[in-house]
């Protein structure tokens, strides 16, 4: 079902994931939020992979098995913005290895919270066919989106709560000023922060494999 891989980011950092192959063209990266690690997207994760899509699932630099910076370990907690910065290389890292491993894949992005914010700024980038972004916000640690959000043109998600306040406030802006070709917004009243929402509204794994489904093609 799912092995442990890693792989090394264009700084030299040791990723660390688990993949889930589902022998598909449709692959999603998950991205957690700060501070977690990829066991917050763990039975997403499983749920994707049953329902035919291969994940790879991320600790990003600085969380669980990660490097914080090459042949180093150590806690976000140490980071400078430089550190923060360079967490999209992380993302870029997870997608080349994924595209190394499956030519030609469909790929969609689905992080929380901060992983919102760098899957947002990958998208821009990088233009993958869907971002799905949980309690995203217009800034954290400085990682920014409202420019990410005027640039990514394809499919996006955004999915908040509103005793989440931050994150809901900046879902309703960058669903405002957002030039995908296709965006949808989920609110929710009491649902909490990022991956915290599928304990509350079990629904949402529904929801987001809904919209992969009709927006990343056979």
């Amino acid at each position: 079902m799912k092995k442990t891989v890693n792989f090394q980011t264009k700084d030299s950092v040791k990723i660390v994931g688990d993949y889930y192959d589902a022998k598909s063209l449709r692959s999603v990266l998950l991205l957690h939020i700060l501070p977690g690690d990829r066991s917050d997207f763990s039975e997403f994760a499983e749920f994707l992979w049953q329902n035919g899509y291969n994940v790879l699932n991320i600790d990003e630099r600085g969380h669980g098995d990660s490097e914080a910076w090459p042949e180093e370990m150590g806690s976000w907690q140490e980071f400078t913005q430089v550190d923060y910065d360079k967490m999209i290389y992380d993302a870029e890292a997870a997608a080349q290895w994924l595209e190394n491993k499956i030519p030609q894949t469909k790929l969609a992005l689905v992080g929380g919270s901060i992983g919102a914010n760098v899957a947002m700024i990958f998208g821009a980038k990088h233009q993958p066919k869907i971002i799905v972004a949980l309690s995203p916000g217009i800034n954290y640690c400085g990682i920014k989106t409202e420019i990410a959000a005027r640039n990514y043109r394809q499919n996006l998600l955004l999915v908040a709560s509103y005793d989440d306040i931050y994150a809901f406030e900046s879902v309703e802006k960058l669903f405002e000023i957002s030039k995908a070709s296709n965006k949808e917004i989920i609110k929710y009243e009491q649902a909490g922060h990022a991956t915290r929402m599928f304990n509350a509204e079990p629904e949402l794994k529904q929801q987001i494999l809904d919209f992969l489904n009709n927006n990343i093609g056979a």
